[in-house]
């Protein structure tokens, strides 16, 4: 399938901070529910290794995604991290209780953030999870310039793909999962039942941007076009795919990172 960079609601500065943060909160949800980035987590440890540098800046954070699962699972594993949450919305009512919940171990930047200029005080292994499909291929280039230009290591990581019958799947089945599981979303309020059942506005927003996050998303071909140039002595990328068949998904990724650093890719 060809990529459609078709807008999301979410995206829209119009959209009531209700709604938006109902859908971010749902997405963190599934994600650690299903425990989907966790096959990730042994990157994430290699580039922590990799660069010497125990703190993650996640650009593009919504509610949180799956960053309290991964922080734990490297603490399990005796790799100590400390997170920042950033957003261009940020959902602070999230950004907290993730924080509480990470015993501050994770915690926020309370400003807007663009991705394409990270701001100097920002410094850290840059992560984007389930985003980057919203740049266009112009914009991702400038985010990949930016962490190239500042010479900080970054990571994208991304489940949805452009395949058919994902395409089918959230026609058919996105309503549905808004509606068993908004009842299990945290944190829970009666609007977001008014907003998923009564006025149904909450399965609707989900659908279309769910679909529309499919036909985004960049293929491992694409994510490579945008390199060029970027690609130098002093800092290289890997571009591959982590075929999950057991899982049923698969992550396609993108690391970036200086050479100058002790290790080998």
């Amino acid at each position: 399938m060809r990529r459609w960079h078709l807008f999301e609601i979410e995206d829209q500065r119009w959209l009531p901070d209700q709604l938006r943060n109902l859908i971010t909160d749902l997405l963190q949800y599934q994600l650690i529910a299903l425990r989907v980035y966790e096959p990730v987590v042994p990157k994430l440890k290699e580039l922590i290794r990799i660069t010497n540098c125990e703190r993650i800046i996640d650009l593009c954070s919504g509610g949180g995604g799956a960053l309290l699962q991964i922080q734990e699972i490297l603490a399990q594993e005796k790799q100590p991290v400390s997170i920042m949450m950033t957003d261009k919305y940020p959902n602070l009512e999230a950004f907290r209780r993730v924080r509480r919940l990470s015993n501050g171990q994770i915690d926020f930047y309370p400003e807007s953030i663009d991705a394409t200029s990270v701001p100097d005080n920002l410094e850290g292994i840059r992560t984007l999870f389930t985003c980057f499909h919203h740049f266009r291929p112009d914009v991702g280039r400038k985010i990949l310039q930016d962490a190239v230009d500042k010479k900080f290591a970054i990571g994208i990581f991304e489940f949805t793909e452009r395949k058919i019958s994902n395409v089918i799947k959230m026609i058919l089945f996105a309503p549905i999962i808004v509606l068993f599981q908004t009842p299990f979303v945290r944190p829970f309020k009666w609007s977001r039942l008014v907003l998923s059942y009564i006025i149904p506005l909450a399965p609707f927003i989900y659908s279309w941007d769910a679909l529309v996050s499919h036909l985004r998303t960049y293929s491992v071909e694409e994510l490579r076009e945008m390199t060029p140039g970027l690609e130098r002595e002093d800092y290289r990328f890997d571009i591959n795919k982590l075929n999950l068949g057991n899982r049923g998904i698969s992550i396609t990724y993108l690391i970036g990172r200086p050479t100058s650093t002790i290790g080998n890719w």
